[in-house]
């Protein structure tokens, strides 16, 4: 995938411009494309587009204030997907919950592994979101769940589901600390195979055996997770993913990455590069 444009700071038609690349065929944007810690760039989510058809990877604290800055509301896409519950990732979610309710009268559309959903909301929404004017809400009564088919269930759990034209494979990763490879493990983690062509990792520990377990003989775009100093605890860093072979490198662009990214050069060390805050792919 290619850069075609690069949506400006203070547009009012961001929405428009993704829903137009996507009529060509698929199209990603990362409205954020920084750590949990940066300060220069927005912690990274990703809208995935595919013929008008817009879905939102991740909502973390930030995003809602960041996609405004390019006129779109975050209850404007079609579908939306979490990949797990780090604050950076899912912060912003309680607010598209009760702004749809309240203000919108609608409920947002939640692609979630059946699962991670009762892990979701017991254990983060439901402290802010389940008091009502009379009585409660359950998890139900704030949004319309997608759950995928489940696949495989080992050496990782891997689900897929197709929406509207747009291939989703959603495989569980490595991220916090654990036994084996993370397919059992409490903390819930995953990744996404888009098309079967763009596999976006999200957040992940260096997991060379991720490139074995799935198909990737029709992937051409990979955008990994990429911490700049060691040690590499939760995420995989810089140097580890340098080790990689030059095949998988040649076609990868890094994510989540910190403040000090200047002082690095990916297209040197085999890397096609840094990924662009609101650059649209295609």
């Amino acid at each position: 995938m290619k850069v075609t444009q690069t949506i400006a700071a203070g547009s009012t038609d961001g929405m428009q411009c993704i829903r137009e690349a996507s009529q060509s065929g698929l199209a990603l944007c990362f409205p954020g494309v920084g750590s949990a810690f940066s300060r220069k760039h927005d912690p990274t989510s990703l809208v995935i587009a595919k013929n008008g058809v817009t879905l939102l990877v991740d909502v973390g604290t930030n995003i809602p204030r960041v996609l405004s800055s390019r006129g779109i509301h975050v209850c404007d896409f079609d579908y939306y997907h979490i990949t797990h519950s780090h604050a950076d990732h899912i912060g912003g979610l309680e607010e598209l919950l009760l702004f749809s309710h309240y203000v919108l009268n609608k409920t947002p559309r939640l692609i979630l592994a059946e699962p991670y959903k009762d892990i979701l909301w017991e254990r983060t929404l439901r402290g802010g979101c389940e008091h009502r004017e009379n009585g409660t809400f359950q998890f139900e009564d704030l949004a319309d769940f997608i759950f995928p088919s489940q696949i495989a269930k080992s050496p990782r759990e891997i689900y897929e589901v197709e929406i509207e034209g747009i291939g989703l494979t959603i495989f569980r990763t490595v991220h916090i600390p654990t036994e084996g490879d993370n397919s059992g493990s409490k903390f819930w983690s995953t990744g996404l195979l888009i098309d079967g062509r763009v596999l976006f990792t999200a957040d992940t520990r260096f997991d060379p055996l991720l490139f074995e377990q799935l198909p990737m003989g029709n992937v051409d775009t990979l955008f990994h997770d990429c911490q700049l100093y060691e040690p590499g605890v939760v995420h995989a860093t810089y140097d580890q993913l340098k080790t990689l072979d030059a095949g998988l490198r040649s076609k990868m662009h890094l994510t989540h990455y910190g403040d000090t990214y200047e002082k690095f050069d990916p297209p040197t060390d085999g890397f096609v590069g840094f990924a662009q805050p609101w650059a649209i792919y295609q």
